[in-house]
């Protein structure tokens, strides 16, 4: 068990939580608290609570419970039961228990803190983000949610124009899967410009035609498009070799 050493306007901070305690006095059978808390968390003491505020906390404290594994559910009931202790050992005048159960309290609440910020640095992994570049909307609405079902973020557009216009003005996607005939500006034409564009120097582009990629003059690789993919599409296919190209980069 951690033992925290105390004195009078000294914090004790948990920082993950967004708490901050302050011993602002000891004496006369009492220890007075200062509580810093995030300012849509209220700070009342506990026998002036309303009945709405203790249902707020209740409900707060079931759901934080739900959002986390079970020894974590079981640290906050602890902690829960360990307040009230605290109270009636006050005012009981038992002021050297009450000591040693808000140390042993405090103690829970800082390895609590840790494991909290634990968590918030294990990032869950990023999902990977795709332009769909498709003029017959069907086959646009199948494949973007397709894509999403797989786990990317998708955004899809109808041409070649705003293709460029989106990408002009937008995050970087980490792949753009692109039709080759489209209405005002062609995938061929759209990939071109890209192409000599250093802002999307390594963008990888993956086609889907009907057309015969020799018939398109584009290239495979760094001048031209990442992969080719003959319609009829199987979806899979182009999810498993943006993924195989995207693992193997950060390999």
């Amino acid at each position: 068990m951690l033992v925290l050493s105390r004195k009078e306007n000294e914090k004790i901070l948990f920082p993950h939580l967004g708490i901050a305690l302050q011993i602002l006095r000891v004496g006369g059978g009492k220890v007075r608290l200062g509580v810093e808390a995030p300012s849509d968390v209220s700070v009342v003491r506990y026998e002036i609570a309303s009945e709405e505020q203790m249902n707020d906390f209740a409900e707060r404290l079931k759901h934080t419970a739900r959002d986390q594994n079970h020894a974590i559910r079981n640290r906050l009931q602890t902690l829960l039961l360990g307040l009230c202790v605290v109270q009636k050992q006050l005012a009981l005048n038992k002021i050297e228990d009450a000591d040693q159960t808000l140390e042993h309290l405090l103690a829970q609440m800082e390895g609590l803190d840790r494991e909290l910020g634990k968590g918030q640095r294990e990032a869950a992994p990023c999902r990977r983000r795709a332009l769909v570049v498709e003029d017959n909307s069907n086959e646009r609405g199948l494949l973007a949610s397709y894509l999403a079902l797989s786990g990317f973020d998708v955004e899809a557009v109808e041409d070649g124009v705003k293709a460029l216009d989106y990408l002009a003005s937008h995050e970087r996607p980490d792949a753009v899967v692109m039709d080759m005939q489209l209405p005002r500006l062609g995938g061929a034409e759209a990939v071109g410009v890209l192409r000599s564009d250093p802002r999307f120097r390594g963008l990888k582009v993956y086609a889907v035609s009907g057309m015969n990629q020799s018939d398109a003059h584009l290239s495979i690789g760094p001048e031209g498009v990442n992969e080719w993919f003959t319609k009829p599409l199987d979806p899979r296919k182009l999810v498993e070799r943006i993924n195989a190209e995207f693992d193997a980069a950060v390999a």
